[in-house]
């Protein structure tokens, strides 16, 4: 009777995780600043505390909420009086060492007001190509969650390099949006979404071409990302099933409304195809590419409608210098990238074998097929 009971213990708590709405909120640094007459950028610490409130009262209606907030720096440039955004590298990285206190100290007293508890998460890219690390990431934000405490992530700018940086908060909450099994991502920032050529926003978007349609590359005087990079980071999240809207976060209650499916914004709906696992997002969109092999027509086929591993035989050339185990993506003729995989030799051992029949050079298991594909092969 005893082990019926910890099976049944261990279903309902099965049920619960895959029933749960658990919402990832990435908050950016233009929702949380105003510009002053002087010209210079103070935390908006209305708009924040009043987020806080949204986000609590989402969580009391039985929502996990899992938060990614930028603001760092622009606290550290309002606490230095610093009017534009400095390029010096260490001036960023010394401006983030002193806004990360002094923003979770404003979100802990912002959450205390709703009697709620906060913890901060601090992460690199390395936290996340290491699978080991990322599962214990993943075990911690679990924890945290079931322990009622809201989880604040943040990329760790005071340490980060070309090497170890995410990049922007955009894509750091796909990531997590993904690794934490979220039904939801939702990306607020300064405008009301994804806008269209006559400035209206576009309700619904549910093709990756429509993101060069739509945007040009830019960002905000404090953040990093802008509205290709949060598309970019959008589709990445999608193809993981998961919804994404991006919304005006200045705006009453949209956190509320987006849980609710209300239109706040432009949504983007899960994927129609195959959902890919937390391992196949791994490898398609959270590693960094290596290199890129170049394969011929008859391997495209190969890989698309027979789901077969990527053989020497049917490989035309091969661009960088990788190691076994390293990403690499594989281009067709026509230069589109059908997918991206684990190289199972080196690039030096894949030139020597290049064009003759032998060992794979990435097994069908560490091969993922471009989301884009296998829309097009439906």
């Amino acid at each position: 009777m005893k082990s019926c009971g910890r099976w049944e213990h261990r279903l309902k708590e099965f049920m619960r995780e895959r029933m749960h709405h658990r919402t990832v909120v990435k908050i950016g640094s233009g929702v949380l600043t105003v510009t002053q007459a002087d010209n210079s950028l103070e935390i908006d610490r209305n708009t924040l505390y009043r987020i806080a409130g949204d986000i609590a009262q989402a969580r009391k209606a039985g929502n996990e909420i899992i938060m990614v907030s930028s603001g760092a720096t622009a606290l550290g440039m309002e606490a230095r009086r610093m009017r534009l955004r400095p390029e010096s590298p260490s001036d960023l990285k010394a401006l983030a060492a002193i806004g990360q206190g002094l923003l979770l100290a404003l979100w802990r007293s912002a959450f205390a007001k709703h009697g709620l508890d906060i913890a901060q998460v601090l992460l690199t890219y390395s936290d996340f190509a290491n699978r080991q690390r990322l599962l214990k990431v993943r075990e911690t934000l679990n924890k945290l969650l079931s322990w009622d405490v809201i989880p604040i992530i943040n990329e760790n700018d005071s340490i980060t390099n070309n090497e170890i940086t995410l990049g922007d908060n955009d894509r750091l909450a796909s990531q997590v949006a993904k690794l934490t099994t979220s039904t939801q991502l939702l990306i607020l920032s300064s405008v009301s979404g994804v806008l269209d050529g006559d400035g209206n926003v576009i309700p619904q978007i549910e093709s990756v071409d429509d993101i060069q349609r739509w945007v040009r590359p830019s960002q905000s005087r404090t953040g990093r990302g802008g509205m290709l990079s949060k598309l970019e980071s959008a589709f990445a999240a999608v193809a993981g099933g998961i919804e994404v809207v991006i919304a005006d976060g200045r705006k009453q209650n949209v956190i509320a409304r987006a849980i609710h499916g209300q239109s706040v914004g432009t949504k983007l709906p899960p994927t129609n195809s195959k959902v890919l696992s937390a391992r196949q997002h791994w490898i398609a969109y959270t590693l960094r590419c290596h290199g890129r092999v170049h394969i011929d027509a008859g391997a495209v086929d190969a890989l698309l409608s027979e789901g077969a591993s990527l053989l020497p035989v049917g490989i035309t050339s091969i661009e960088g210098d990788f190691v076994a185990a390293q990403s690499i993506q594989i281009i067709a003729p026509d230069g589109r990238v059908v997918a991206s995989g684990l190289a199972a030799q080196s690039s030096s051992a894949m030139r020597n074998d290049m064009g003759r029949r032998g060992a794979p050079a990435v097994h069908r298991d560490d091969l993922v097929i471009n989301p884009r594909e296998r829309e097009i092969k439906r």
